[in-house]
């Protein structure tokens, strides 16, 4: 019988290093392809800014509608891009507010697209927009109501339970 249990500890003790080496394994592999994705961000962040500045100077020149929604494109993009890289870096702190930051990003692209369809004053655009507006706004919701975790009671709830408590 004893032979059996060092056996079983032995194997128990090999799935236990190997766990731990895929759990590095993986740590290493998610920081090199989140630093990929931070550095072409990087670039598309300068890419974006010149084409910017590029789109307002055309603007000043010869403005119309379409520049103006071109410039509007390039401020969104660069909000994108930075919401994304800090969803990275706020997931490395507290992991459960990574789906707020997406949540983020959602919300950025829903109200640029909502502008856009302002901009080009097509009915069925803005329609389309406010619609997936009330879609986003669902969806956060649930994620608020049953995917991010509450840190207990409020401070009012608190105050109430220290009151209820000391007329004991």
């Amino acid at each position: 019988m004893g032979v059996l249990l060092v056996r079983y500890n032995d194997y128990e003790h090999k799935l236990t290093r190997v766990a731990k080496a895929l759990v590095r394994y993986g740590r290493f592999l998610i920081i090199t392809v989140e630093a990929v994705i931070i550095a072409a961000i990087s670039v598309l962040i300068v890419l974006t800014t010149y084409y910017l500045s590029r789109d307002i100077m055309i603007s000043y020149l010869a403005g119309s509608a379409a520049e103006l929604q071109l410039i509007m494109n390039d401020i969104f993009l660069l909000i994108v891009y930075v919401e994304l890289v800090r969803s990275i870096l706020v997931a490395y702190r507290r992991p459960e507010m990574y789906l707020v930051s997406i949540a983020e990003v959602g919300f950025v692209i829903t109200v640029r697209e909502v502008l856009a369809a302002v901009i080009s004053k097509t009915t069925i655009d803005v329609l389309l927009a406010s619609l997936a507006s009330i879609a986003f706004a669902v969806v956060l919701w649930v994620f608020y109501k049953n995917v991010l975790p509450h840190r207990g009671r409020t401070q009012q709830g608190k105050q109430e339970q220290g009151r209820g408590s000391s007329s004991k």
